[in-house]
């Protein structure tokens, strides 16, 4: 809830926070998502697996090995790239829990590269998940 007489500026960017309503948190809601993916999209060097949820809003987790992303200066990197895209975007997506699954070669991407990468997959998500859903509501 944002206080009364907050600039409008600072109510928008409280509604993107990446709070942890907003995050998996625990092994086993990556478990029901790695077990039971409703969608997958993918690239070489990055895949997210979605899951229809009940929760109100769409939730995000990061799996950044160490042997796919090396040093955590590069993996702290990738988390917060992979984040901002998903902070930016979750507001305008169905109730999903995401897992962005790091792969070899992401890290040597620039971060120009790796947030189109991202915005490209999280776009085909959301068309996928409208065409599920378009097909549910007419059978």
């Amino acid at each position: 809830m944002v206080a009364p007489g907050c600039p409008r500026r600072l109510a928008l960017h409280l509604d993107q926070r990446f709070t942890k309503q907003r995050r998996l948190l625990k092994a086993a809601e990556f478990g029901a998502v790695f077990e039971a993916a409703d969608f997958k999209v993918s690239a070489p060097a990055l895949v997210i697996l979605a899951r229809n949820t009940h929760q109100s809003q769409a939730r995000a987790g990061l799996v950044v090995s160490k042997k796919n992303a090396g040093c955590a200066v590069s993996r702290n990197r990738l988390k917060r790239l992979l984040r901002e895209v998903f902070r930016k975007r979750a507001a305008t997506y169905a109730p999903l829990d995401l897992v962005f699954l790091v792969r070899p070669g992401l890290s040597r991407m620039d971060n120009p590269e790796i947030i189109a990468l991202a915005e490209t997959l999280m776009d085909e998500l959301a068309r996928k998940a409208a065409r599920a859903s378009a097909r549910a509501n007419k059978s």
